[in-house]
């Protein structure tokens, strides 16, 4: 088992034995293994030594990041106006935390006053698939998203990531971190708390919820395991690459030509 495994499966663990948190993270344990994986591998490949690159990752998660957030402001919204039952999304919404104004300064740090231009044309087919499919979101699916695209932040590796971002880009960059850094809210400890408190709470006095058994805690597992794989297919299509790509390119086809050359010179002298 790998040392980040071993965390996860820590705060996997911190859950109640038969609460909603532990089975979303039950629920992902494989996608979630992968998009470690993904992003383990996209750190590897220079993720943080190019601003392009990272501002390109960043992108794709700030366009459905927006549109969750949006979606979610919408039920809140016409729950007050009696229009629509957002129970659910109003416990989430509670923990209050919002990422999108994070994403957009950052996005105008990394890329530049026409940052939205240029994250519009980056937008990957999996995103603006993710992105249409939270526009339509239901309570039970708005909340899933949010364990998917604000988890990671709150209670994963948000916080160790700020550092790394803030030597490769400067402090600028890294207002998506803001509210996840720092002795607020009991510190890095009291806010995963928090967050696992209220997902392990967020159906209690809910007529439809009978623990694991209730409808309403199916429904919300299986959404939390389809945003999941979409999260992953989304960080899959991202096609920028670092600025020194091309050097080692220009390299491998040199020592490749280089070989060849040999190879061929010695056949031509063996065959004399």
């Amino acid at each position: 088992m790998s040392d980040e495994t071993e965390r996860t499966d820590k705060i996997r663990d911190q859950g109640a034995p038969d609460g909603l948190f532990r089975a979303c993270m039950d629920a992902i344990r494989t996608s979630h293994t992968l998009g470690q994986s993904l992003r383990n591998a996209s750190l590897a490949a220079g993720l943080l030594t190019d601003r392009y690159c990272y501002a390109e990752m960043l992108g794709q998660f700030y366009v459905v990041t927006a549109a969750l957030e949006e979606r979610m402001d919408d039920f809140i919204k016409r729950a007050q106006e009696k229009k629509v039952d957002a129970r659910l999304v109003s416990r989430v919404k509670k923990l209050d935390y919002s990422f999108r104004s994070g994403y957009e300064i950052d996005l105008e740090a990394l890329l530049g006053s026409n940052w939205k231009e240029t994250i519009t044309s980056w937008a990957t087919e999996p995103a603006r698939r993710y992105a249409r499919r939270l526009q339509s979101a239901n309570d039970v699916e708005c909340v899933a998203a949010a364990f998917i695209l604000h988890g990671p932040l709150i209670i994963g590796g948000g916080a160790a990531l700020k550092p790394r971002v803030e030597k490769a880009f400067g402090k600028n960059a890294t207002n998506i971190f803001s509210s996840v850094v720092g002795p607020s809210r009991g510190g890095r400890a009291g806010r995963r708390r928090e967050f696992i408190q209220c997902y392990d709470q967020l159906l209690d006095g809910v007529s439809e919820n009978d623990g694991r058994e209730g409808s309403l805690f199916r429904e919300i597992v299986a959404a939390v395991r389809e945003f999941m794989d979409l999260n992953n297919e989304m960080m899959m299509a991202v096609q920028q690459s670092p600025w020194w790509h091309k050097y080692v390119k220009v390299t491998l086809v040199v020592l490749v030509s280089y070989v060849l050359g040999r190879v061929m010179t010695r056949k031509s002298f063996t065959e004399e």
